[in-house]
């Protein structure tokens, strides 16, 4: 579960510096989503939820690998409209793929018959997806989109704090 933590955190929080058309990810995702598809693999006999992502998690490491070039070479910005839906597909498949290690988790908690922040980690989760969503709708009301993405990145502030209970509970319970 370490691997798949280090890897969403890696994704969730995305820190860049902009020069003109370049842009210079710090934390690149495709490096968080490679961790994760670690984790899912180490995992995948814990739930099947982990094997129906890793696909969907390998995709994203490659897509996102080819948007961190073309930000270093400043051509994501030809794009257009076309980034906004880049975006929104983006978003709503690292969506998915969250909220398949959630349900993982839930699979492990009731197979294992162990405690582990589930049920947290889902509201978490929700909270998180409804705000990320909604800042993408609400693009034509940029204050209402702004104050989604802020609230968004405290979600997901507060996922990646549950998630790490819930890893901490898997640990505890093997060692």
């Amino acid at each position: 579960m370490s691997n798949i933590f280090v890897g969403m955190l890696l994704v969730f929080l995305d820190f860049s510096i902009n020069l003109g058309r370049i842009r210079i990810g710090l934390i690149p995702d495709f490096i968080g989503y490679i961790i994760m598809v670690k984790g899912l693999s180490e995992l995948s006999d814990e739930s099947y939820y982990f094997v129906k992502i890793k696909g969907f998690a390998k995709g994203m490491a490659v897509y996102t690998g080819i948007l961190y070039l073309f930000d270093l070479l400043g051509a994501s910005k030809d794009f257009g409209i076309g980034s906004y839906l880049l975006g929104l597909a983006s978003t709503v498949i690292s969506l998915y793929i969250s909220n398949g290690v959630v349900k993982g988790v839930e699979d492990m908690e009731i197979v294992r018959n162990i405690e582990l922040n589930a049920e947290s980690l889902y509201s978490a989760w929700k909270v998180n997806a409804g705000f990320t969503l909604a800042a993408y709708v609400l693009i034509i009301i940029p204050f209402l989109s702004v104050i989604c993405m802020l609230v968004s990145f405290v979600a997901a502030i507060v996922f990646l704090v549950a998630f790490n209970r819930s890893k901490k509970l898997y640990y505890g319970a093997w060692y």
